[in-house]
């Protein structure tokens, strides 16, 4: 098995990457990918990786790792937490300015300035775009895909919902604000509002029909006075009685209704809202709202009807944001909401989904481009499937980061293969940890370091993807500071990040990297064979090689036997590759019964690798 030149890095910890000075930084990508193509980069001349796939087929083994920008503080600081690791994709969360400091509360399509580098700047790419572009070309250059978060809702009151009333779904209220009007009809209250800020604001009666930039020139020319712009705006706005329907997260999410209405001490008021026949999980947040892909009446969305000035909207926007920076691949946020007319069972094909829209506008330039769902297979009106089918995605994030290391584990492992894998073009995760998820509710998850271990060598050594997000390789097990969980990074804090110091884990994870790169041609084949084990505890997979040669792979999650049993026959040699022991004395062995194999001391939470030959 020899090296390969796929996806150079360094083995230093995140934490010691991102302390680096520009220079050295600088110094050590030159190193990594050459002056060449670092000059390129700074003329933003480095294709995709991905540019010559005819398909999406790259993503279906696609090892991602999300990165959040407030964690690197800065554009640069993406780079050199990218230099860290050897998985060959990155998602990059929310870039875009924000409404209320909340990475997913989308204000406008600019880039934020909030992750501006001064380093960068005074090299010349002075302005956020620059920096960004300058970004991806580096990460392309390391050989890695990129995406991005791709919102289907914005700040209830951004700069996006008042330039573009009509593609957001309102609600209108009595005068007194005590209930909500049931006669207006809905599907005119955007243009209603239209009027409405033309006569208040003495805009032209073609304002809303002139090109966004010109709008946005007109109402909000100016960075310092925008915000206050806003406020103003939204006053009118709430003054007149109509209100932004929320997003709700989870389904059943309809219908949304007036519930009260709430005062501030300063006189302002806001609507507060309900769903009626929600379930248990169903949760409003109240500062964002949706685009209205889809007509609707009575507060759901009709079927097999689309908004098309709103769908043709957001695809077109997502297109040019895509083309703009030439990313690979898009993560559809709050994908598990089925926001679209995905829960009408029949529909009409040429009514497109929403998702499957903004990704069949990016195919007709860019057929390798791959959509990511942030899904976890819930069964709300049709099954998870079915809803993943309908809107085209390739990857699915699932749901194993909310999992045990026990059989249930191994169960959703084998249906992941077999099921999803064989009988859909669809791609489930191998998830470990999202930056999101990562809150100490879910200690539990991640307090056991071979666990751990075993997460992160099933999640590389299975031609699956994967989601990793940042932090988890150096993650500490005991009681953690604030500071240490990366979910509440998602909005402005006081105090840095803080990266754990579990050396343990990292080295780990480095030795697993290092096979990775070395093996990373055999495990993007198709050719895995999965051995499901006697005692449904444990994992066992292989890779054909070359005549008979194999290369195995091993999990064992029973803390009951300390050997595998499974059905695979005709072992002649076996080499073990490696293994995550920390027992001094290794003496393990695979032993062949003729009706099927033995491997002899593999522990509890130990991962290992044989190279074996058949007779």
């Amino acid at each position: 098995m020899k090296n390969t030149d796929f996806a150079k890095y360094i083995t230093k910890t995140p934490d010691e990457c991102l302390k680096l000075s520009f220079r050295h930084s600088l110094e050590l990508i030159k190193d990594i990918i050459g002056t060449e193509q670092l000059e390129a980069a700074k003329k933003f001349q480095i294709p995709s990786p991905f540019q010559n796939e005819k398909n999406t087929d790259w993503a279906q083994t696609v090892k991602i790792i999300g990165i959040n920008p407030r964690i690197t503080k800065t554009y640069w600081g993406i780079v050199k937490y990218a230099m860290t690791f050897p998985e060959n994709g990155i998602h990059l969360m929310p870039l875009f300015e924000t409404g209320d400091g909340s990475l997913y509360v989308q204000n406008s399509w600019e880039l934020n300035d909030e992750f501006l580098d001064k380093d960068l700047a005074n090299c010349g790419f002075k302005t956020a775009k620059e920096q960004l572009k300058f970004v991806v070309n580096i990460l392309h250059a390391l050989g890695k895909a990129v995406g991005f978060d791709a919102l289907p809702h914005v700040d209830n009151f951004s700069e996006i919902v008042i330039l573009n009333p009509s593609c957001f779904e309102w609600i209108k209220l009595t005068p007194d604000k005590k209930s909500q009007d049931f006669t207006a009809e809905t599907e005119n209250l955007g243009k209603e509002i239209e009027t409405l800020l033309i006569n208040k604001l003495n805009l032209s009666q073609e304002f809303f029909s002139l090109p966004e930039a010109e709008r946005k020139n007109i109402l909000f020319p100016d960075k310092n006075t925008n915000f206050d712009k806003r406020m103003q705006i939204r006053k009118i706005i709430r003054d007149a009685g109509y209100e932004p329907i929320p997003v709700v997260e989870h389904s059943p999410s309809r219908p949304i209704v007036f519930d009260r209405t709430e005062y501030s001490e300063n006189g302002d008021s806001w609507a507060v809202f309900r769903v009626e026949g929600k379930s248990e999980f169903a949760k409003i947040i109240g500062s964002n709202t949706p685009y209205k892909f889809y007509k609707s009446k009575d507060g759901y969305p009709l079927k097999n009807t689309f908004d098309k000035k709103a769908l043709d909207y957001f695809t077109n926007k997502i297109y040019e944001f895509q083309q703009e920076y030439n990313f690979d691949f898009l993560r559809a946020d709050m994908a598990h909401n089925q926001i679209s007319h995905s829960h009408n069972e029949q529909k009409d094909l040429k009514c497109p989904e929403m998702w499957a829209a903004v990704k069949d506008k990016v195919h007709t330039t860019k057929p390798y481009f791959a959509t990511f769902a942030e899904s976890f297979w819930g069964n709300y009106y049709v099954s998870g499937m079915q809803d993943m089918l309908n809107k085209k995605f390739d990857i699915v994030l699932g749901e194993n980061n909310f999992m045990y290391m026990n059989e249930e584990f191994v169960a959703n492992v084998n249906k992941f293969l077999t099921d999803y894998r064989e009988k859909y073009r669809i791609f489930p995760c191998m998830t470990i940890f999202t930056n999101d998820g990562d809150l100490p509710v879910h200690d539990n998850l991640y307090n056991s370091q071979d666990a751990n271990e075993c997460r992160y060598f099933v999640s590389m050594f299975l031609n699956l993807p994967s989601y990793m997000g940042m932090g988890f390789e150096t993650r500490n097990l005991d009681e953690k500071k604030e500071c240490e969980y990366s979910n509440p990074y998602v909005k402005k804090q006081k105090e840095d990040f803080l990266f754990g110091q579990n050396k343990e884990l990292f080295a780990a994870i480095s030795d697993m990297r290092t096979l990775y790169s070395n093996i990373k041609e055999i495990i993007d084949t198709k050719h895995l064979t999965l051995l499901p084990s006697e005692d449904k505890k444990s994992l066992c997979w292989y890779y054909e090689i070359e005549n008979e040669q194999k290369l195995l792979f091993a999990v064992n999650l029973n803390p009951e036997k300390n050997y595998i049993e499974a059905d695979i026959k005709n072992i002649k040699t076996a080499e073990l590759v490696y293994t995550n022991s920390r027992y001094t004395e290794i003496y393990d062995e695979i032993q062949d019964n003729t009706d099927n194999f033995k491997i002899n001391n593999i522990y509890i939470g130990e991962c290992a690798v044989y190279n074996i030959n058949g007779q």
